[in-house]
């Protein structure tokens, strides 16, 4: 019992607001902190790992071989190599022709294709990238451009070529005989480079 003029005795629970509540959240927030860093931490060890490897290239006599197509009899002018100042060559080193029997959305069904295969070699010492080669074909005396075509498993090229080593690619034409007199095939490869001209004429 209390004595006269003295004040209860306070509870004892807490007596001022939010002072409990506070201390009571403090260890959850530091735990629920603790543990949202840690997931943090844990997704940026899986974004820095080892990135995943590159696609599997095609060998090149799957990816320049042309089903059913034939050699030409003459090719003239179109095989001499190109050699630019640092030892970059590219060569026109194949050219055949097929009649394209295949059925489907953007074949040319029916059309007589060329098949002209580049190859590049880097006699240079820095890396040759062939990721923006581009190859138009002209033919006849008003150079009009042939239709670039898909055929089996022909490829366009793409990547880097180390110092040192070649690679080869296809590119399929839907260029007619009555242009055969007079071909003109242009590769460029980049900025620096002036393009590749083959000029020449084909028979059958």
């Amino acid at each position: 019992m209390p004595l006269p003029g003295s004040r209860p005795a306070q509870s004892p629970r807490w007596a001022g607001r939010g002072t409990a509540p506070a201390l009571v959240l403090a260890p959850v927030l530091a735990l629920t902190l603790a543990l949202a860093l840690a997931g943090c931490a844990d997704d940026k060890k899986k974004a820095s790992g080892p990135p995943p490897p590159p696609p599997s290239e095609q060998p090149e006599q799957v990816v320049t071989n042309a089903p059913g197509s034939k050699a030409f009899d003459t090719t003239t002018g179109l095989r001499k190599p190109i050699t630019y100042e640092d030892k970059v060559t590219v060569v026109v080193s194949d050219i055949r022709y097929v009649r394209n029997t295949e059925k489907g959305p953007g074949e040319m069904t029916g059309k007589l294709l060329t098949i002209f295969t580049l190859k590049f070699t880097n006699g240079s010492a820095q890396p040759l990238d062939l990721n923006k080669v581009k190859v138009v074909a002209r033919y006849g005396s008003g150079r009009t451009q042939a239709s670039p075509t898909s055929y089996a498993n022909l490829n366009d090229f793409y990547g880097t070529v180390a110092p040192g080593r070649s690679r080869s690619a296809s590119y399929a034409f839907d260029l007619p005989r009555s242009g055969y007199g007079s071909v003109v095939l242009g590769v460029n490869f980049d900025e620096k480079r002036k393009t590749a001209v083959f000029a020449g004429s084909l028979k059958q």
